[in-house]
């Protein structure tokens, strides 16, 4: 019986790459999309209300599908072997 070392580190980078991508890189689109949603908003320096940019409105929002989006997908994941087991719903090939 030999040990892989060199597999037993790809698959920890592997681990450590979604952990990363997942646990930081979600919160980050998620903020981004914030950031973006806030330009423009309030008031001038005179106290009028200031229009938001329609562009980084856009974007905000196609940021927050995106997270949405991801969340959804890992919860249907999670959950593929009991929506198969009691709605037949076969999903990610299972």
């Amino acid at each position: 019986m030999s040990i892989d070392f060199i597999e037993i580190g790809l698959a920890a980078v592997r681990v450590l790459g979604l952990g990363l991508l997942f646990g930081a890189g979600l919160p980050a689109l998620f903020a981004l999309g914030m950031k973006l949603h806030a330009v423009g908003a309030g008031t001038g320096e005179d106290g009028a209300a200031v229009r938001r940019n329609p562009f980084a409105t856009a974007g905000a929002y196609a940021l927050y599908a995106i997270v949405v989006g991801a969340v959804i997908v890992g919860v249907l994941f999670v959950t593929r072997h009991t929506l198969q087991h009691y709605f037949g719903l076969t999903l990610f090939g299972v």
